[in-house]
């Protein structure tokens, strides 16, 4: 079977041309309930998606678990490995050796791991992404878009939203596959300021469709501590 690398937004524009405006209401203000108010939380919500990355949601959030307490490994790498390896979300040496390598860069000067304007989010996103090792794109769109549901114009383009745009299989990493994830990202932020909805809440609204759940708390009450 062909895999699939071609950008392609008809299923895009359907999902917009009959998005449910309804959900919007109740989405931004939980989104914005559980926006991070400091820098512990905004550290946790990298560790949410350095735990994300090739696992399922259910592996995710039980790696999360496993170690949002980072008072309990911040130094002792060691603790962090078992941890992660008792989680069983998978690749537990990996996430490891990121996970430790980040937390020195963020605490050293946690500004530069989040937006600080209206303006340039995927240059800083970018400029994020190559300061890091084992984290890429997608992922650490996500961590902004879980620090600044509300106005980050980053879009996480996850195996449901690159299936979304006809590109299950994609590989961002090559220039010609990261000049398609962001013509990806830029048709789906267009959209959503026709909308005037947040691109998180709108991202959000479609995978919690897709899981046929009816808001994000099946995952993310695990964020709300």
């Amino acid at each position: 079977m062909e895999k699939q690398t071609t950008y392609n937004s008809s299923i895009a524009d359907k999902f917009f041309a009959s998005f449910p405006m309804d959900k919007v209401v109740s989405y931004r203000n939980y989104w914005d309930s559980i926006t991070p108010q400091n820098t512990d939380d905004i550290f946790r919500r990298y560790l949410f998606a350095f735990t994300s990355i090739h696992t399922s949601w259910k592996g995710n959030v039980a790696g999360y678990n496993a170690i949002k307490n980072f008072s309990e490994w911040v130094e002792d790498k060691e603790l962090l490995r078992q941890k992660l390896k008792d989680s069983r979300c998978g690749l537990y040496n990996n996430r490891t050796e990121h996970i430790w390598d980040f937390k020195d860069q963020f605490f050293n000067n946690p500004k530069d791991f989040i937006l600080t304007s209206k303006k340039y989010h995927i240059k800083k996103r970018d400029s994020i992404v190559d300061k890091l090792k084992g984290i890429g794109t997608a992922k650490v769109s996500f961590a902004l878009c879980m620090i600044h549901p509300l106005f980050a114009r980053t879009l996480c383009g996850d195996t449901h939203i690159l299936e979304m745009y006809g590109m299950k299989h994609l590989t961002y990493k090559t220039k010609d596959g990261f000049r398609k994830y962001r013509k990806m990202e830029q048709h789906f932020s267009v959209n959503c300021g026709k909308l005037n909805v947040p691109v998180e809440i709108a991202r959000a609204i479609f995978w919690d469709m897709k899981q046929n759940q009816e808001d994000s708390r099946y995952w993310t009450y695990c964020l709300e501590d």
